[in-house]
């Protein structure tokens, strides 16, 4: 999500598309992970948000639609009118990004799944992932807020809260952070 607020938008569609498991998520400078690949996740979520979050000065909101489950990471983007902004697609044999308005080469898909894994998936399978690239994870509930961490050394550079319909997920190395608030279904 970071990257939405840097992205210059253009009138060209823009493609982006790699194997999902080859992508390689730099967490730190000296450190990595690999996507953990849907299969894995062992959630079921299909909703509608709302985004709002900055990279550095840089301000950006929108309305978005997401499915995660054991097959696909799918999120889509739209304006205030309804216009789709972009697309993105996660299988465990790929990873596209599509867009009309930003320059898929700057967005990095990657990051963002990798990001979404970090606020939904169990902490028992973002542990495993994060543990093999010599990350610490750490996870705790305080009342009705879960709260997420990852350190490098003993350097904090992520963390989510979640709490209620709302999830805030800063980075703290590439600093930037949004909110995800999903729509409550009555």
């Amino acid at each position: 999500m970071a990257a939405l607020g840097a992205v210059v938008l253009t009138a060209c569609t823009s493609h982006s598309a790699v194997a999902g498991n080859s992508a390689k998520i730099y967490y730190s400078d000296a450190r990595y992970i690999q996507l953990i690949e849907p299969q894995n996740s062992g959630i079921s979520v299909e909703e509608n948000q709302l985004m709002t979050g900055s990279y550095g000065e840089k301000k950006f909101s929108g309305e978005s639609w997401m499915l995660l489950n054991d097959t696909t990471v799918h999120m889509m983007l739209f304006s205030s009118m309804g216009n789709t902004i972009a697309e993105l697609v996660y299988t465990k044999d790929s990873l596209a990004f599509n867009s009309k308005w930003m320059n898929a080469e700057k967005m990095k898909p990657e990051y963002i799944i990798a990001d979404i894994q970090f606020c939904y998936y169990p902490a028992s399978v973002l542990q495993k992932n994060f543990d093999a690239a010599g990350f610490t994870f750490a996870e705790s509930q305080d009342g009705d807020a879960l709260h997420r961490t990852l350190f490098d050394g003993k350097t904090a550079i992520l963390k989510m809260e979640k709490r209620g319909n709302k999830i805030v997920l800063q980075n703290l190395l590439r600093h930037y952070s949004y909110q995800i608030e999903s729509e409550i279904k009555e």
